[in-house]
């Protein structure tokens, strides 16, 4: 069955690792999460004074059906809640 995937880039003060941010999106319960991976770091005036910015990509896929749309937007609105309740993060748009 497709995968789909989902970007998502949070901004969190400096001294947040990558390491507190992959637990809080993982926390999360979730069936069908197939991998959560990091890929960008940015560090500069957009992020703000103190802060960086940290992207990743999250890939949902069930094994015996096709995802909804509603089903993945309902695990991210879970994960960007563990993510601003365990680590400060604001989504960066």
């Amino acid at each position: 069955f497709p995968a789909v995937a989902r970007d998502l880039a949070v901004v969190v003060d400096e001294d947040v690792a990558w390491a507190r941010i992959e637990a809080a999106a993982r926390s999360v319960p979730c069936d069908f999460r197939e991998s959560l991976v990091f890929f960008d770091l940015y560090r500069g005036k957009q992020a703000g004074a103190g802060k960086k910015s940290l992207a990743f990509s999250i890939r949902f896929r069930h094994p015996d059906r096709t995802l909804t749309g509603e089903e993945v937007d309902a695990v991210m609105a879970r994960t960007i809640a563990a993510l601003e309740r365990d680590c400060g993060a604001t989504v960066r748009r």
